[in-house]
Order: structure tokens, then C-alpha cells, then sequence
């Protein structure tokens, strides 16, 4: 599968889209023209912006510009909420006169880098859109437009610039990254259920098996075991919650071939056995 096109399903007089998304949404890479920001209200996550790679910790924020290439990889019992906006948001004259695609696209993306205050300002206002969006009230689309502004003003007023603000075209290298991380997303979406070892994703790759981990561990901040065990303990979780099979059966269809491995790696991903998991969260009534 190569890098694709995205295109939200954002609502023209609005200008604006939120989603929320559980860490076993595996995001791979791709590019819209529409601007986005995600807050982390849980775990951690590892992304990448173009031939950048970062990682995000509870609260934390990214903001991809229009025409970013990005992909996430959450760990397991992760959230994030998912805030798009496009340029319908605002009118064309108020676009003109501030100059607002030009400074959206010298800011800094990663909140990492912006100060606590700032973060936790941006933090609240994101909360309260959340709010707003849980209520459905009638006047909802006049309050989360009123938010954005104010959460926009903050970008461009307060978070930092960078010093060397780049093209939208993404470099050759950055995509030759983001082609074969996607190569291997889609490897393992297709063939979690059966035996995958280190030379057969190497082998999708191009890699040896030496230099694919390095190539993996560097731009994805996890080793491709670490990874592949996540993806895997995330089917099943869905597996357990949603259906009445037995836990055995269900290891074996995430992938696992021993039953210490799958015990062992879901009570450390998890915190619990995946009985006790099933008896909090099961939707089989």
C-alpha cells in the first residue's frame, strides 16, 4: 500500500471534524490537506511528521500542517482525540489579512517543544471542545467554532516558530521512510494470525534482518517484536470484549503460538489477566 491521500469527511460550512480514537487505531501513513492536531489524554504514543520522529506522552499534543505526511503508532490503552479544520473554518478575508496559512506552517508541531502553560492553555480549550461535542447541543457548532478561534489565536500568537520552515513537499527520503514503514503496517495487518519472524519483514522491507531493526527501532521508537506483540495483544483485546470465545482460542488467532507469551506479554501491556479483562469490559451481555 503506498502513502494515500486522505480525505476527511469534514463538513463544508463548519470547517471542522473530531474523532476520537482508541490506541489499537493503527494510523499509517498518510497525507491530507486538511490541518489536524491530536491530544493524548492517555499512554503514550510514537509518531511520525515527515522524516521526524517524536513521541507523545499523556497530554501531550501534535499539530500536522496541510500536506504532512504522518503516521501513529499508540501503545496499547491508549487515547487520543483527533481535532481537523480546513481554511472553510474561517472567512477568506480574515485568512488574507492575518496571514494565516503562513503562520500556521512556522510553528512548532510538537508540544514537547512549547511550554507548560501554553500546553496546558491549548490542553483545556481541546477538553472543552470534547465537551461540547458529547453534549450535541443545538448551539454546539457556534461554540466549537468559537473554541477553534480562540485555540488557533494561541498557535499563532504563543507557540514557538521554526527556524528552518520547510516546503510542503516532502523530501525523497522522508517518503522512502514512510513507503516502507507502510510496507511492513500493511505486512502485519495481513499476517498477525501466523508466524512472522525477523527475516520474513525484513524481507518486505529490503532489509537484512540486522539493519531492519535499526531502520524500525530508530523511526517507529519501538523494536519490531515490541510492535509486532502490541498489534497482537490489541486483536485480542478486541477479541475478548467482543466475543464469547475461549481465551485459547483467541490467543491463537492474534498470532500467538504459546500460551506463556500471550499471558505474559498481555498482563504487561494490560495489568491484567485476560479473564479479568473480559469481566470488566465484556459488551456480550
Amino acid at each position: 500500500m503506498a502513502i494515500y491521500l486522505e480525505m476527511p469527511k469534514i463538513d463544508p460550512k463548519l470547517g471542522f471534524k473530531f474523532i476520537k480514537n482508541r490506541g489499537d487505531i493503527l494510523t499509517t501513513p498518510h497525507w491530507h490537506r486538511e490541518y489536524e492536531l491530536i491530544l493524548l489524554t492517555k499512554g503514550k504514543l510514537n509518531l511520525g511528521i515527515n522524516d521526524k520522529q517524536y513521541q507523545l506522552q499523556d497530554t501531550g499534543i501534535a499539530f500536522f500542517k496541510s500536506g504532512d505526511i504522518h503516521y501513529i503508532v499508540a501503545t496499547p490503552d491508549s487515547n487520543r482525540f483527533v481535532y481537523q479544520f480546513d481554511m472553510n473554518l474561517f472567512n477568506e478575508s480574515m485568512v488574507k489579512d492575518s496571514n494565516l496559512v503562513t503562520r500556521l506552517n512556522s510553528i512548532s508541531q510538537v508540544s514537547t517543544f512549547w511550554s507548560d502553560a501554553v500546553n496546558k492553555e491549548m490542553h483545556d480549550i481541546l477538553m472543552l471542545i470534547v465537551e461540547e461535542e458529547n453534549k450535541s447541543a443545538t448551539d454546539m457548532n457556534f461554540i466549537i467554532t468559537s473554541l477553534m478561534y480562540h485555540l488557533i489565536s494561541i498557535m499563532i500568537r504563543k507557540l514557538p516558530t521554526t527556524k528552518d520552515v520547510k516546503d510542503l513537499d516532502v523530501n525523497l527520503k522522508s517518503k522512502e521512510i514512510l513507503e516502507t514503514l507502510n510496507k511492513v503496517f500493511t505486512y502485519v495487518e495481513s499476517n498477525y494470525q501466523y508466524r512472522i519472524s525477523l527475516e520474513d519483514v525484513s524481507g518486505q522491507a529490503g532489509f537484512s534482518p540486522y539493519y531492519f531493526s535499526r531502520f524500525f527501532k530508530k523511526n517507529v521508537g519501538q523494536t519490531f517484536i515490541e510492535f509486532l506483540n502490541n498489534y497482537r495483544i490489541d486483536k485480542a483485546k478486541w477479541e475478548i470484549i467482543n466475543t464469547d470465545n475461549s481465551i485459547s482460542v483467541i490467543l491463537v488467532k492474534s498470532g500467538f503460538s504459546s500460551n506463556k507469551t500471550f499471558y505474559r506479554n498481555f498482563k504487561f501491556q494490560v495489568g491484567m489477566s485476560p479473564k479479568q479483562y473480559r469481566k470488566k469490559y465484556s459488551l456480550i451481555e
